[in-house]
């Protein structure tokens, strides 16, 4: 059995199967959803015990999908089919410690972000698993100075404008992020002052800590922002970005918090914890 949680603790679910999979997603509706991948344990309806499950808001994604998320907190959780009767997956970062899973494939490869590369050695595949061609080593990050780079979350509601320059994305692997985003997101940051906001009413807040906060759309549950509590930039989920975003991986933090199930290359710059020694400017 395997147990998870949302970031606030109003939804915790036990999990009665083992998972014939774990696969990381790079389609953008997942991007744009988790503000990170997609990781996911496959499973069906019948398999879960959910306490707090009127806690959970299910967004139709797709003519046949629904992706469920924690009301309170924008925690990402599942993913099921229309109607709720038949499969359902878990994200796999809101599973509580030590899984014991590993990724088994990185599916619609074809549609990757263009800010990170695939770290691990895990079977890639084009579009999705069954039956697809397996994708060739896909084009490396290119830094581009764009003037503006629009965003938005996965419904619409929440639209973006970002100005001038952006931070290099930083992949967070926090205790926090892992649960609120369903698998360890990237980063970009810029000033308030730079970035126009359309749709801020349907923008919930959810205070994780006393040094931050974090923003996600009310209606779909797309993790959007994390705002320090100085406030003098916000960090902006870089899966909310229209592609391309011509940023790249600065590093990565907390990899000591990082959860089993994936593994991250020898070659990719680590901090065991937090960027305060070691910050990256814009």
């Amino acid at each position: 059995m395997l147990t998870g949680h949302c970031l606030c603790g109003a939804v915790d679910y036990e999990f009665h199967a083992k998972p014939k999979s774990l696969t990381i997603c790079h389609c953008g509706m997942c991007r744009r959803w988790h503000g990170a991948l997609g990781a996911y344990a496959n499973g069906n309806a019948a398999d879960y015990r959910i306490q707090g499950a009127e806690h959970i808001r299910w967004f139709q994604s797709s003519d046949d999908a629904e992706r469920g998320f924690c009301s309170r907190c924008g925690s990402k959780l599942f993913w099921r089919e229309k109607g709720g009767q038949g499969g359902m997956d878990v994200t796999a970062g809101s599973l509580d410690q030590p899984t014991g899973l590993s990724t088994t494939a990185h599916i619609w490869v074809a549609h990757k972000g263009d800010y990170y590369a695939i770290e691990d050695a895990v079977p890639q595949f084009v579009e999705s698993s069954t039956g697809a061609a397996i994708q060739g080593k896909p084009r490396p990050p290119v830094e581009i100075d764009y003037a503006t780079r629009h965003g938005q979350c996965l419904c619409g509601a929440v639209d973006l404008t970002i100005r001038g320059p952006m931070r290099q994305v930083v992949w967070c692997h926090c205790g926090q992020c892992l649960d609120w985003h369903g698998h360890f997101p990237g980063y970009t940051a810029s000033r308030w002052d730079n970035i126009d906001v359309k749709g801020g009413e349907s923008l919930a807040w959810y205070q994780s800590s006393d040094q931050a906060r974090r923003g996600f759309c009310s209606v779909c549950g797309s993790s959007l922002f994390w705002e320090p509590a100085h406030k003098q930039h916000v960090s902006i989920c870089a899966g909310a970005l229209d592609l391309p975003t011509g940023l790249t991986t600065a590093k990565h933090i907390f990899v000591e918090d990082k959860a089993d199930y994936y593994n991250l290359s020898r070659d990719a710059e680590r901090v065991p914890g937090s960027m305060a020694a070691n910050p990256v400017t814009f």
